[in-house]
């Protein structure tokens, strides 16, 4: 069974973030993609941030029409900051026997040697790096080599490491939607349902109040 590990704050779930999941799901074959919403992400600034519980609840609503996609709450269910590799070692611990993919973008990636145990990441699990167009595609390419220099690039779009897992590029995926156009775009009171899922803007109108003092 393949598994792929989708994390991220998700503040809020939009519709790219579904498009992605479920195009990595379909053109590697997974069974599954898990989204991992983050408990306390140790990188980014907690200002604007929803509250664990709101955010999974949110992504819940978003995936539950959609095959293949769940959520999962390995790192909320964790008190303190969250890593990528810890994520990855309770997967594989809640998962036995299971092949692992991670999902990640290309800011993710750039910044990927500033991570905990970043050397040990593709060694429990595959890396799907996911770019937007062939021209990231073969800048994130260039970095992969710079960052693991025994990488064996064995297809058009997948790299190996000796004795490890291996790490993909999945490209022409569209990021005009972001988790800070949705926001901002709700601030200004404006129509959101091409942003995000159905169930996501109804949720969202439940909880204005509680989304209010958050994004203030």
């Amino acid at each position: 069974m393949k598994i792929g590990l989708f994390g991220g704050s998700f503040n809020p779930v939009h519709c790219t973030h579904i498009d992605v999941a479920n195009g990595v799901m379909n053109r590697l074959g997974l069974d599954k993609v898990l989204f991992v919403p983050a408990g306390n992400p140790y990188h980014k600034e907690q200002g604007e941030m929803l509250s664990a519980a709101l955010r999974y609840e949110l992504v819940e609503k978003a995936v539950q029409d959609f095959d293949g996609l769940e959520v999962s709450d390995i790192d909320i269910s964790v008190e303190g900051p969250t890593y990528t590799i810890d994520t990855l070692r309770e997967a594989e611990r809640r998962y036995p026997g299971v092949e692992l993919y991670f999902l990640m973008g290309q800011d993710s990636l750039e910044a990927f040697t500033g991570w905990k145990d970043w050397q040990h990441i593709p060694r429990v699990g595959n890396v799907v790096a996911v770019s937007r167009a062939a021209a990231d595609h073969g800048i994130m390419a260039g970095e992969l080599v710079k960052i693991f220099p025994d990488l064996e690039q064995t297809a058009d779009n997948r790299w190996t490491l000796p004795g490890g897992k291996s790490i993909y590029i999945i490209e022409d995926f569209d990021f005009v939607i972001s988790s800070t156009l949705v926001r901002e775009e709700w601030k200004k009171g404006r129509d959101i349902s091409k942003l995000v899922p159905k169930s996501v803007v109804e949720s969202m109108a439940q909880h204005k109040a509680e989304l209010a003092e958050y994004w203030i």
